[in-house]
């Protein structure tokens, strides 16, 4: 699935959230408003989670084993995993047959609960500050400072506490931080140069630097965010049931876009065949309109020679019937008694001396040429005294009237 940029990114900051607009074209703008109703505009928006809801521990684990089943083993064993919490196992460099990875375990903070059904993907606002080559930056958010470490540029560990001003409580924790993440190689030397950003006095940015032992620099607020690679999700729990929520909707929308468009194609399939059989009976419905006159005229002409033809035609003129069939009468031994000819059916019947007189008669008649085209039936002979028998034939022509006609 291609990736899809992100047009927006909604952050914690000294004074709540800020809204952060990125266009295809020009340059990123903050948003005047961060609220809801514009975060929602967003088509794909990045909500950077309150460090205070976060908990992050930089892990060496084989490069050969899984990072986020490690991760949450690690954090369950450290008995440091709060209930319900969601692990994200974030992937920081390889180093020595060894990879470097950051858990960092999420839970529902508050301030972000309204904007999750909003967001399309999660972020650490330790990844979205530009470090200028600082080792180590401190920042707030919502007036609680936070800070977090680095590595080539790389955000290696983060954390917040409830402290509003660096006193000696906060300098003692990031100077212990420091310590351990040098000793356990997450960090190969001391940090050297330390970023403040926001409303700090002159003498806590010196007493930071003196703890720290770095040199120190200031800007008076967060720059715009930078959109790390690879991109993480830590979404925490109620986050990522809106986001599974989401993706059903999503793959429903498909499945019944799928659907919408499989009908349609039916539908258009359906109205093609439709229509091809639609200019299919329009085409013969003009062949026959115009066939119809030249049928009626064919028509006319054959019912005028059906009228004409007894008087004109041989094969079907009585007369002429007649005279073909007394031609055929074998001898003297056979004579007609009866011939009738009525609307293409002839009855002939006749006495002869034998039967095989008989036969041989109605065999000539079936031959003879104007007796060919109609279709004979022969009654079985009957005998009717010393040396006589009596015959009996039908013929029936192709134009033959039926009794309905």
């Amino acid at each position: 699935m291609k990736k899809i940029p992100p047009d927006a990114v909604l952050r914690p900051s000294p004074k709540g959230w800020e809204l952060w607009r990125f266009p295809q074209k020009g340059a990123p703008m903050q948003d005047a408003d961060a609220s809801v109703k514009n975060a929602s505009s967003a088509k794909h928006l990045v909500l950077a989670l309150p460090t205070r809801s976060l908990l992050a521990v930089p892990l060496w684990i084989s490069p050969h084993g899984v990072p986020l089943e490690i991760a949450e083993m690690e954090l369950s064993s450290r008995h440091i995993l709060r209930k319900g919490a969601a692990v994200e196992a974030l992937p920081i460099l390889q180093e020595n047959g060894r990879s470097l990875v950051l858990a960092v375990a999420s839970v529902d903070d508050d301030a972000a609960l309204e904007y999750f059904s909003k967001a399309h993907g999660f972020e650490l606002p330790a990844r979205l500050i530009d470090p200028a080559g600082a080792d180590v930056v401190i920042w707030r958010e919502w007036e609680f400072l936070c800070f977090a470490f680095y590595r080539d540029a790389v955000c290696v560990f983060f954390g917040a506490t409830g402290d509003k001003v660096p006193d000696a409580g906060f300098c003692s924790l990031v100077a212990r931080s420091s310590l351990r993440l040098q000793s356990e190689n997450v960090l190969t030397k001391a940090p050297q140069r330390l970023r403040v950003i926001g409303d700090f006095s002159y003498e806590d940015k010196v007493l930071l630097g003196e703890v720290m032992k770095a040199e120190w620099d200031h800007v008076d607020k967060l720059t715009v965010p930078v959109l790390p690679e690879p991109a993480c999700n830590p979404a925490p729990p109620a986050a990522r049931e809106f986001m599974q929520k989401r993706g059903n909707l999503k793959r429903l929308a498909s499945f019944a876009m799928i659907a919408v468009v499989v009908y349609t194609l039916i539908l258009l399939v359906v109205a093609a065949d439709l229509l091809v059989h639609r200019i299919q009976i329009h085409r013969l419905d003009s062949e026959l309109q115009s066939l119809e006159a030249s049928a009626s005229s064919s028509e006319s002409l054959v019912n005028d020679w059906k009228k004409f033809r007894p008087a004109m035609d041989p094969t079907v003129f009585a007369i002429d019937q007649l005279a073909a069939v007394a031609a055929e009468i074998p001898g003297e031994k056979v004579r007609l008694t009866q011939y009738t000819s009525d609307n293409g059916r002839l009855t002939i019947a006749g006495e002869a001396a034998d039967v095989s007189q008989a036969y041989e008669f109605a065999e000539r008649v079936k031959k003879a040429p104007l007796m060919q085209d109609y279709d004979w039936t022969s009654r079985q002979p009957q005998l009717v005294g010393r040396n006589k028998v009596r015959f009996e034939m039908e013929g029936t022509h192709p134009d033959a009237k039926t009794a309905e006609e």
